[in-house]
Formats: C-alpha cells, structure tokens, sequence
C-alpha cells in the first residue's frame, strides 16, 4: 500500500516487487522447517490437567496464569468465546495473587479485552506491562496493534520504529506488515511478513494454530495485492498447518467467490461456517448456493444468518462484519447502519470503520455524509481494492469524477477479480465516466 492509488504507479510498484518475493520464496524454501505441533490435540487434556493443579492450589498464580493462557488458545482453535471469559478471570486471579511483575498475566488481559473490542482497557493493560518490564517488545509491539485498532496510526508508528532489542521477533514483524499495509505499503508488508513467517516455519515449540495464522496472513496480502498464485498456496498452507482453522476458510472462501470459483467457495464457506457460524461464512455459502443454482439450499442458509447474528454478536464482537455484508447484499440496511456506528464508536477513526460507516451510508443513499467518511478511510491510500472501490463509488456520487476514475482504476490494476460483483461495478462505472 504505498501512496500508488493511480493505477499504473500501484501496478508498476506491486509488478516491481514480485520477482523479489518469488526470489525471497525460493530461497527459504531451502531452509528447513521445523514439524508441525499437533498441540491442539491435546489442548483439552493440558487445560483439564492445569484446573485440577488450580484446584489442589488455589494459590498458584503460575499455573493459574498458565491456565489462562491455554483457555485462550482454545478460544483461538476453536471459536468458544466462553474460554475468553474464562482466560480474562484466571488470568486477574493470577494478577491479584502477584501484582508485581505478572507481565504475562496482564498480556493475557489484554488479549482477551482485544478480542471483545475494550481496546481502551487492553492498552491499559499492556503499558502496564510495560511498566513491569521496559525491555517487553511484545508489549509495545501489542500496544501499537490496539492504536491502530483504535486509529491512532502515527503513535503506532513511533512505536513500531524503535524495537528496544537488536533481534526482531515474529510479533513485532506482524504488527509492521499489518501497520504497513493499513498506511499505503502493501508491497513491503509482503515482505516484512513473508520474512516473520518463514521465522515462525523453524520455529519447533510454536502453536500449530499460530503457525497457520502467519501464513492465513501471507495469504491475504497476496489476495489483496492481486497475486492470486501465492494467495491459493497461502491458504492450502494455512490449512495443512492447522485444518480447522475456521478464518482461514473463511477468507478462502471470499478468494474463490472473487474469482467466481464456486464449487471451491461453497466447499470453504461450509466448512467455515461449521466450524463457526459467523453471518459472513454463511453469507458466502449461500452466494456460492444461488450461483450453483441451489435457490432452496441458499433460502435455508439466508435463515441461518439472523439466528447466527444474535448467537454470535452479543457483544457486538461481528459489528464489521455483519454491516459490510448487509450492505454488500442491500437488505437489513437498518441494522448495517446500527452496527456500523457501533465499530466506529468503540475504534474512533480507524480506517476500515471509516470504510464501513462510508459503504453503509452509501448504501443507503447518504451519499455526502458518506463522503466524509470515505475520506477519511482514504488518507493512507490503502491499496485495499475493495477500500479503493467503495472510495471511488462514493466519489463518483459526489461529482468527484477524476478522484472516482483514479481510485477505481487503482483497484481493478492491483486485481480484475477482486469482488464477484464489484470489479464488474467498476469496470462499467469507468466506462460512464469515460463517456
């Protein structure tokens, strides 16, 4: 995402930067990985074996703090948000037992408190780790993520510029690439992950979980750059690693739709949305029914996701998701909106709720209050083509008709197939233009 929002500069600069990373690829695939953990298997008898020595010893805070630690990878593997709760509980009783220097304790309650979106409490959190230990780069780098969770993308940057150690772990080259690719520099947030992954891959004690989720990240950063070879070989990866991980579905599911790939879209979708129901699994699963020509399966599917909506977003956790994909589908409007003002309400100006606030408004008609926030999610030029097209929709309501062309034309240079619907959009909108 560099500030190549005109087409052929954001062509030239991502066509530039592949043969590195095909380079970069083909070397590391001479270095040699470490095997896979099967450690999730074992997740249940690890937890059942810490409550029983939590039970015998109530005074415990190391294996209390560890306890909490393993509810909240399950949480991760398997979607229980119960186990967030319960992580966020043991890990306070531990810290309630060793306030002092118990920087493990409070990352796990920032942790927790990040997943339920209380990001301002989850940053408290981690600069009171800081406290505890100056020297904690996972806690500053965890503290530039919750900033640009919350917007505050020039406060995440003095952060991510100084590692405080000479070695940069994997974390901290995540929460680069991701800083990377939010502020217009896609092609080095490729790199800078592709690099924390190939780390993680010789890493012989790291979860089997969290080593699908660095390469589910090389993934969509080859899905949003165009690169569709390494996106398809990103998420097969994801997927050997660690095969029910339920996003890395679910994101292979949205790359198969863009590429009206059905079959392998609804097989995605369905497994996703198995394992957990979001409304947005369900979503694609019954786009890829209708596009299949199962108008009845797809009906049934449609019924699933008001049901799943209340399930699934008691705490608002799937605000996002769910206003993106009503407005994606022009139906529930109403509740898009109200979800979409909910994000922007717990993250302030963050560049993805400026976006869904500006496509929901859009959607409804509200074209120049949808400009104000379509401006605001363009700041960075994020290279994102669907931020690219909902930014140039909404300029081309406004009579911003050179804005409109440029930003559209920047999507459909990054990837033709970005969106089964969209880059049709905006390929005929072009053409209006042109007129």
């Amino acid at each position: 995402m560099s500030t190549a929002a005109v087409a052929l500069v954001a062509a030239a600069a991502l066509g530039a930067a592949w043969p590195w990373l095909a380079s970069h690829r083909a070397q590391a695939t001479g270095i040699p990985t470490a095997p896979v953990s099967l450690d999730y298997r074992q997740r249940d008898r690890f937890i059942a074996f810490d409550e029983a020595q939590v039970r015998r010893d109530p005074s415990d805070q190391i294996t209390q703090r560890m306890l909490a630690s393993e509810y909240l990878q399950r949480f991760r593997e398997t979607g229980d948000l119960n186990d967030v709760t319960r992580a966020r509980a043991m890990a306070a009783r531990s810290l309630s037992l060793q306030p002092q220097g118990n920087v493990q304790a409070l990352g796990i309650i920032a942790s927790s408190d990040i997943i339920f979106h209380h990001f301002p409490t989850a940053l408290a959190a981690e600069r009171a780790s800081l406290e505890g230990d100056p020297s904690n780069d996972d806690a500053r780098a965890q503290s530039a993520s919750i900033l640009m969770e919350l917007g505050r993308y020039e406060e995440a940057r003095q952060i991510l510029a100084h590692p405080a150690g000479p070695d940069v772990d994997p974390t901290w080259m995540s929460i680069r690439a991701r800083y990377d690719e939010v502020t217009g520099n896609l092609t080095g947030a490729r790199v800078v992950m592709a690099q924390a992954t190939q780390q993680v891959d010789r890493m012989i004690s790291i979860s089997a979980y969290t080593r699908s989720w660095y390469h589910l990240r090389d993934a969509q950063l080859a899905f949003e750059a165009g690169d569709g070879e390494t996106a398809a070989s990103e998420f097969t990866e994801a997927l050997r690693i660690f095969p029910d991980n339920a996003m890395a579905l679910l994101f292979q599911a949205k790359f198969y739709r863009a590429r009206h790939d059905w079959q392998r879209a609804l097989a995605a979708a369905t497994r996703s949305a198995d394992l957990y129901p979001l409304p947005q699994a369900l979503g694609y699963e019954a786009d890829a029914q209708r596009a299949l020509g199962d108008d009845e399966g797809a009906s049934r599917t449609d019924a699933l996701i008001a049901a799943e909506q209340r399930l699934f977003n008691v705490q608002g956790i799937n605000d996002r998701l769910l206003a993106i994909y009503y407005a994606e589908h022009r139906e529930h409007l109403n509740d898009a909106l109200a979800a979409a003002r909910s994000d922007i309400a717990k993250r302030g100006n963050e560049i993805y709720a400026d976006d869904t606030m500006a496509w929901v408004l859009g959607t409804l008609g509200r074209w120049q209050e949808a400009r104000v926030y379509a401006v605001r999610a363009a700041r960075y030029d994020t290279e994102d083509p669907e931020l690219q097209y909902h930014c140039g929709v909404i300029a081309w309501h406004t009579g911003h008709a050179g804005e409109a062309r440029r930003r559209l034309s920047a999507a459909l240079a990054v990837d033709a197939q970005f969106h089964p619907v969209y880059a049709d959009d905006a390929r005929r909108i072009l053409v209006g233009i042109s007129q």
